[in-house]
């Protein structure tokens, strides 16, 4: 299986989380328990996050940033930073996949939300507000697929936010949803890597 590291240089604590991921899923795979067991090496990962370089916590004017950090072949494990300007809102989105979030920048308040709709008209959904928390730096939150799937994140500090997500598709590259929940509106998007070509093949 090869793989695809965007970040210089590859610090041990990346490598030895990957090898853990990859004996967690090998054994878990398909059950209740895969995220759960997640959460340890996740936790030792984000310990000292130092290793995540300036280039990776780089902020796109207007924008939501979202920089690789290493994709697999398989694809069942993407690792990237999502930046988000200082006084600035991700849209609602969903992510299909389960996986974990840890804040290594500013601050940030999470709403979290819950399609009630039966998903049986294009273009439409309705979803409920469930929950509005602010999130701590170093905090891990789960991502949940399809229960706790739908969210949208503010930066609540005068920095960029930064957080590491590890998640068990390949993000940028899946057909996913964007919700507008005043209008009870949904959307397809693909979301992309800011450092990658959205041609380019993994590892390039």
């Amino acid at each position: 299986m090869s793989n695809a590291y965007y970040i210089e240089p590859v610090q041990p604590v990346l490598r030895r989380f990957v090898e853990d991921f990859r004996n967690i899923v090998d054994r878990y795979r398909g059950t209740d328990e895969l995220l759960d067991r997640l959460k340890a090496p996740t936790r030792d990962l984000l310990y000292d996050p130092s290793w995540i370089t300036e280039e990776f916590r780089q902020p796109i004017p207007d924008a939501t940033a979202s920089w690789a950090v290493y994709r697999s072949q398989e694809p069942d494990l993407c690792i990237f930073t999502m930046v988000v300007p200082a006084g600035s809102e991700t849209k609602v989105h969903n992510h299909l996949t389960d996986g974990w979030v840890g804040l290594v920048q500013g601050a940030q308040v999470e709403r979290k939300f819950h399609r009630v709709d039966d998903h049986s008209r294009p273009g439409y959904a309705r979803l409920e507000l469930v929950s509005q928390d602010p999130i701590d730096l170093g905090e891990l939150t789960p991502l949940k697929h399809p229960d706790e799937d739908i969210h949208q994140v503010l930066t609540a500090s005068d920095v960029p936010s930064v957080s590491l997500h590890v998640l068990c598709n390949d993000l940028g590259t899946v057909e996913r949803q964007l919700f507008v929940p005043h209008e009870d509106h949904v959307e397809d998007f693909v979301s992309g890597y800011s450092n990658i070509d959205p041609g380019a093949g993994i590892g390039r």
